[in-house]
């Protein structure tokens, strides 16, 4: 299984000759197996490297972060970010159907009261045969 390539070595052996990478170089492996959990978060970390990670990990839980605002950059770079700080009302004052109905209403009956004589209705006669 696997791609034939080093045959159970010890981390030692199949190093040896190997030049050691930037990231090694500016952050050797930990010294020590024994995990430390961290006071602050709870995670885990070797013994020399605990403190390291305590300064970073109180910096970090003090600070109060700011929400990140998906519209802001949404807008940038677009016609639209001249626009993004204007206010718009978005309370719409809704019309009293119920008083526009009454008032609609009564006007009607006032209408048909004082309506002159001309156009009032005669009696319809039914005229028997």
């Amino acid at each position: 299984m696997g791609s034939g390539g080093s045959k159970n070595l010890s981390a030692e052996e199949h190093n040896t000759g190997r030049r050691p990478s930037q990231h090694e170089l500016t952050n050797p492996p930990p010294q020590s197996t024994d995990l430390v959990p961290c006071d602050i978060c709870g995670r885990k970390f070797a013994e020399d490297r605990i403190e390291r990670h305590k300064e970073i990990c109180m910096k970090t839980t003090t600070k109060e972060r700011e929400a990140f605002d998906v519209r802001e950059q949404r807008l940038d770079g677009t016609e639209a970010v001249n626009y993004k700080d204007v206010e718009v009302d978005t309370e719409i004052k809704k019309a009293d159907w119920k008083k526009t109905h009454r008032d609609i209403i009564n006007q009607i009956k006032a209408a048909k009261r004082d309506r002159p004589a001309s156009g009032k209705r005669e009696p319809e006669i039914e005229i028997l045969t």
